[in-house]
């Protein structure tokens, strides 16, 4: 077991703290959402991202531009919190880092179905682009990006090396029954978690205890919305638990008190029947919203708000741990995901009032 004290945290700790005043706060966020499509990259300029939106050539609302330029502006932060850590801390980290490239390659696999689906083969149109994946293949050494031209998921996975290859080709004869590409999703999710659960219990002390309950939120979040979304979707509760994460932080499946929950009739009172706990109070707040139309977006909206609260809530008075650390990493990662929307409405002359919705 290993835990870094203070002394070690300082060097990290100093790079955090100045990259953090970069970040951008909601008023300046609102600002762009309100700024005139003609104006938003000038505005988006006057912000920490200028470097590599110029490295870009960014000169107009490109919104793959820009999405790729903040891409590589967060894989930047990747890699100077692991330059700047070491040991089970750095360890941690570069797991945490190969979850975008787990991103990477669900988009591969979503490309593969997608095409089958539409064409009857393995060709057809890509999801999404190369050029728009996670820039980590130099830090990697595996060049998922070039399997988007494979003609088959079998071909992908084929072409895989482990840690990926093993698990998807134990989930390949599942996914040929059934032609559902959230089984093969799932594995992966289950080997990122895994994986990251490990590194978790490498750490010490209170090291530990911050991660587990930041990284358990997520995962809890993960498995309520998997919940929401089966109940949405009729599938059957013995399919829905192949589904959950094996790892849980506040709400465990497996609990008697889940059970009846588990196996309610419908979305609504799967949430009434959910034993007291905050992930209960903040979807019954959104429990009207969804009944207005049935979709589980305020759901998402919802729990992501008491994540971000979590989050923020590891940086009261700045402590000096992997609190700063991690809750940084979070943060710049949303900020980016923002952006990259506000992006992609400004191209398609989104208003303004649909802008926020999706933010």
């Amino acid at each position: 077991m290993e835990e870094m004290n203070v002394s070690k945290y300082a060097y990290v700790y100093a790079r955090i703290r100045a990259r953090m005043s970069e970040l951008l706060d909601e008023r300046r966020l609102r600002e762009l959402v309100d700024t005139r499509r003609e104006d938003f990259l000038a505005s988006l300029m006057d912000t920490a991202y200028n470097e590599k939106l110029t490295k870009a050539a960014a000169t107009e609302v490109d919104a793959r531009k820009i999405e790729k330029a903040l891409k590589e502006d967060l894989i930047d932060q990747y890699l100077m919190v692991m330059k700047s850590t070491e040991g089970a801390i750095r360890n941690l980290f570069e797991v945490f880092l190969r979850r975008l490239e787990v991103k990477n390659l669900k988009a591969v696999i979503r490309a593969k179905a997608a095409a089958i689906t539409v064409t009857g083969t393995g060709t057809g149109t890509e999801t999404e682009p190369p050029d728009l994946f996670f820039p980590i293949e130099d830090f990697f050494k595996r060049r998922i990006s070039r399997l988007a031209g494979a003609d088959s998921i079998e071909s992908v996975i084929k072409q895989l090396e482990n840690p990926y290859r093993g698990v998807l080709e134990e989930a390949l004869p599942e996914y040929e029954k059934s032609k559902k590409v959230l089984i093969l999703e799932n594995a992966l999710d289950e080997e990122i978690a895994d994986a990251l659960w490990n590194k978790i219990e490498e750490l010490g002390g209170t090291d530990k205890e911050i991660v587990r309950k930041v990284i358990g939120t997520e995962f809890d979040i993960a498995n309520l919305m998997t919940l929401l979304r089966c109940k949405s979707e009729e599938i059957a509760e013995a399919e829905m638990r192949k589904y959950f994460l094996p790892y849980v932080y506040a709400f465990d499946f497996n609990a008697d008190a889940v059970k009846d929950a588990i196996s309610a009739e419908d979305v609504s009172t799967a949430i009434q029947l959910m034993p007291p706990s905050a992930y209960k109070e903040v979807l019954t707040g959104a429990l009207s919203a969804y009944e207005a139309d049935k979709s589980l977006i305020p759901f998402e909206h919802a729990l992501s708000r008491y994540f971000v609260a979590t989050i923020k809530n590891t940086l009261r008075g700045y402590p000096i741990n992997i609190g700063t650390i991690i809750a940084f990493l979070y943060l710049k990662d949303i900020e980016i995901r923002n952006i990259c929307t506000i992006a992609v409405c400004k191209e398609n002359k989104i208003p303004v009032e649909e802008t926020v919705k999706l933010l």
